[in-house]
């Protein structure tokens, strides 16, 4: 049986056409009945289906589920909502940047399956880049591993063009240590959501890119 309903789809579909306040207050029951609340009991499920793997996660929805708002304070794009349900099964919710775990995102346009170190700060990017240099073909060697390849095709993220120099020797060897993030994403068209199979369908998305996730976790606490 599916999580969601055609209307999940059809409500956000309207709110990118309608993105205001105005819009969202006036369908603010069917957003409720439709996405909300079907959201919450999803993510729920796939809180206990993660931590039947990893037991270090035990968390609420709330503390795992993204807001529809957005913060536009400092943006240029001022339509006050996403257009997408988004959470991170994780140990420490969506507050947690280092952690590995499973992000996903259900939305108008698509379904996007994530996961790796997104943001990593000051100290654990100087890790994630001196175990690199150290260790970068245990890293290099999951990356090409099949599971991972199929799934996600490569680890991604911004570069830095500069490097400190106790990197810079490294980067001939492992390129990925100019990298400012980690991160692993793969979307897929938004009525994979309606799939009777969706909450195993990320599951296996989970399984693929976990050896990675945790490499990297672990090489950003030093």
């Amino acid at each position: 049986m599916a999580h969601f309903t055609k209307d999940y789809l059809a409500f956000l579909r309207g709110l990118a056409r309608n993105n205001t306040r105005e819009w969202f207050h006036a369908n603010k029951a069917r957003y409720e009945s439709a996405v909300k609340v079907p959201f919450r009991d999803f993510v729920e499920e796939m809180i206990h289906r993660v931590s039947a793997i990893d037991s270090s996660v035990v968390l609420e929805p709330k503390d795992a589920i993204f807001r529809i708002a957005r913060d536009i304070r400092f943006s240029k794009d001022k339509t006050p909502y996403k257009t997408h349900m988004s959470a991170v099964v994780n140990r420490g919710g969506r507050k947690d940047h280092r952690s590995p775990g499973l992000y996903f995102q259900l939305g108008a346009s698509n379904v996007a399956v994530a996961g790796g170190v997104y943001q990593p700060d000051k100290s654990a990017l100087y890790n994630i880049r001196a175990a690199i240099r150290d260790r970068g073909t245990e890293l290099d060697r999951l990356v090409k591993s099949k599971a991972f390849r199929e799934r996600f095709g490569e680890l991604m993220g911004d570069k830095n063009k500069v490097l400190p120099k106790e990197f810079k020797d490294a980067r001939d060897r492992f390129p990925l240590i100019a990298n400012k993030q980690f991160y692993y994403w793969v979307e897929h068209p938004a009525d994979t959501l309606l799939r009777d199979d969706l909450a195993a369908f990320l599951m296996e998305h989970y399984r693929a890119g976990k050896k990675v996730g945790d490499w990297l976790a672990a090489a950003a606490e030093g």
